[in-house]
């Protein structure tokens, strides 16, 4: 990447210091200029900052337009501009106060299980049903203790547990369900893909997801979530967090934000994380909170890695990250009491096989299954005989099935599907005259059959070749079935799936609408094409009227014309060179006043940094020349 100029470092430092990666108004620009920068070198440094891709300029459908460092760049420019070196705790003793629970991708797994076994219909108002919530909520280690804080309140927070509400946010988000009338359902295709990531790669699109989405807004909070992701906060250490409220304190990072509050946002996020199984939070000897990350701290992306190629996303990790593996490695492990133990290696893709014919126990480092009658039967019951699954069991056992438990299963397989229920059309008549007619019509005969004087069954794939033909008979049947439409079948649903890549291809986020998710997703500002190189020649408007001797010649003037050659440079907000009791200096005018003449600004002496303010009259100084500030190209061997 592009290397800025120190002009341009500058800014951007205080960009990040003000906003981290939060818009704001393109008018606030100016509170941060440099000192030593006039208004037109501010104005080149935000140019050269976004054709570098640090710096965005978004604008809203009304045209109010913003700056934004885009969240994927501000880590790096942190880390840059604010070096920082944590200090961990030494051998002292540490309480444990919230524990780290299971990883988020395995609680993840768990609410898409849910979803895809036991449905998530909806209220009339759009809301999950409380009893479902509930029964969701009751499978998830995360709890609304670790979000509280996080969230402003919701309509539905009594009938929708927090961490529900979290939980089908990220799925939205992440394109894994989708609403479809009156009930959210798994997209198949893009949930293959997902769990064709290994967890490592789903640990850390989920905490890039979250870092932007959730937590208390405001840059401070933000900067406090990239300073302890960076490479310095290693995995097992524990770190006082007044520590780091300190030293953000002191590069002034809080934004002026009250460090009492600043330390609760900190303490709810760690707390989220604790819920997700990444962070653990404590208490010294002393009584000072401290955190740490736990192995499974996530990798922080950054640049536009999430957004470009998604083979990005593997090669991050590694070539050998996600892909399939061979021999006892990666397989399961069915106890003879008809657990199954999944080690840490196995594919995502297998477990979601195992959750499809046995029921999940718990996420943790060993995930555990348990085979029954039950869940052999519910998997007949969509699609999967017995046989089929027994066989996808033995063969993706370490050392294959227990002989007592492969006789089980094979003694259940025996008694499933002996009988099976059938769900038929019943089509009634209100007189047998028209009973008669159809029971004679000819294109009829294959479709539906006679049980009664007035009724007729029929098949449910016939249904629409029957109303057809009993319309051009004048006897056509509502389209209501029941006092109801005819709902729309679920998509089939993939149970099995190998360690292998999936025929969907690699997982790829998607785009982020407003709308998206049920938490966060304010207004999406559109971004402003780059600027080009005649865009910079706007910062100096009419420069072909104004004489060039100006811009070329180091002379003195009559007074009447050094003031305008001041009042030119105030308009155009570029530096004057000037000579002033035998200095040479730079001036900046910021200001003119009248009877008498004066101009303020700031006063530097030539080639340096040291800004003093200044008031000056037309008199004060001798030769003079205007500064045209010099349109910098940035070079990636800088």
């Amino acid at each position: 990447m592009m290397t800025p100029s120190p002009p341009a470092q500058e800014v951007l430092k205080r960009i990040c210091a003000a906003y981290a990666a939060r818009p704001f108004a393109a008018e606030k620009l100016e509170r941060h200029r440099p000192e030593a920068l006039c208004r037109a070198e501010l104005q080149l440094a935000m140019m050269e900052l976004r054709q570098a891709g640090l710096v965005e300029l978004r604008q809203k459908i009304w045209g109010e337009q913003f700056y934004q460092i885009p969240p994927q760049e501000l880590a790096a420019i942190q880390w840059c501009c604010f070096p920082y070196t944590p200090k961990p705790l030494s051998a002292e003793a540490v309480t444990v106060e919230c524990p780290a629970d299971a990883g988020l991708a395995g609680q993840l797994f768990q609410a898409l299980v849910f979803t895809a076994q036991q449905g998530l219909p909806l209220t009339a108002k759009g809301s999950i049903h409380k009893k479902q919530a509930s029964r969701l909520a009751a499978l998830l280690p995360v709890q609304d203790k670790h979000l509280r804080g996080l969230f402003p309140p919701a309509a539905d927070s009594e009938t929708c547990p927090l961490a529900v509400t979290v939980m089908v946010d990220l799925m939205l988000v992440l394109g894994l369900i989708e609403r479809r009338e009156s009930a959210y359902f798994p997209d198949m295709e893009k949930l293959e893909s997902w769990l064709g990531l290994s967890e490592p790669q789903m640990t850390s699109v989920l905490y890039n997801v979250i870092l932007n989405r959730y937590g208390i807004d405001g840059p401070a909070p933000q900067h406090f979530r990239y300073v302890i992701s960076s490479p310095a906060f290693a995995k097992g250490n524990w770190y006082p967090l007044g520590d780091v409220l300190e030293w953000m304190s002191q590069v002034r990072l809080t934004a002026e934000q009250p460090l009492e509050a600043l330390q609760s946002a900190c303490l709810a996020w760690l707390g989220m994380l604790a819920g997700f199984g990444w962070c653990e939070l404590g208490y010294t000897e002393g009584g000072a909170c401290c955190f740490r990350w736990t192995e499974h701290k996530p990798l922080l992306v950054t640049g536009k890695m999430l957004d470009s190629d998604p083979k990005n996303l593997s090669s991050i990790f590694g070539e050998s990250e996600g892909q399939p593996v061979s021999g006892d490695e990666g397989q399961f492990i069915v106890q003879p009491d008809f657990e199954v133990l999944v080690p840490p290696d196995v594919d995502y893709r297998l477990r979601w096989g195992l959750a499809c014919c046995s029921e999940l126990l718990y996420v943790d480092e060993l995930w555990s299954f348990k085979l029954s009658r039950m869940k052999l039967e519910e998997a007949a019951e969509r699609g999967q005989t017995p046989e089929a699954v027994i066989g996808w069991l033995a063969s993706h056992a370490r050392g294959g099935l227990p002989a007592q438990v492969e006789m089980s299963l094979r003694q259940w397989a025996r008694s499933i599907g002996r009988t099976a229920w059938s769900e038929v059309i019943l089509l009634a008549c209100r007189s047998e005259a028209d009973a008669a007619d159809i029971a004679a019509h000819p294109r009829l005969q294959g479709s539906l059959s006679r049980v009664g004087p007035l009724h007729f069954i029929v098949q449910h794939d016939s249904t629409e070749l029957v109303r057809k033909e009993l319309s051009a008979a004048g006897l056509a049947p509502p389209r209501i079935i029941g006092g109801r439409e005819r709902e729309v079948p679920p998509q089939k649903m993939v149970y099995f799936m190998d360690n292998k890549v999936p025929v969907t291809g690699i997982y790829t986020l998607p785009v982020q609408e407003a709308q998206t998710g049920l938490l966060g997703g304010g207004a999406v500002l559109q971004p402003l094409p780059l600027p080009s190189s005649d865009t910079e020649r706007l910062i100096l408007p009419g420069e072909d009227t104004v004489p060039q001797m100006w811009l070329r010649e180091w002379r003195e003037y009559h007074i009447t014309t050094a003031q305008k050659v001041m009042e030119q440079a105030l308009v155009w907000g570029i530096k004057v060179r000037l000579s002033l009791e035998g200095q040479i200096c730079d001036f900046i005018p910021e200001q003119l006043r009248g009877n008498p003449w004066r101009v303020t600004g700031g006063l530097l002496p030539a080639g340096t940094e040291e800004r003093e303010d200044a008031e000056l009259a037309a008199g004060d100084w001798k030769e003079m020349k205007l500064l045209i500030p010099q349109k910098r190209r940035n070079s990636s061997s800088a």
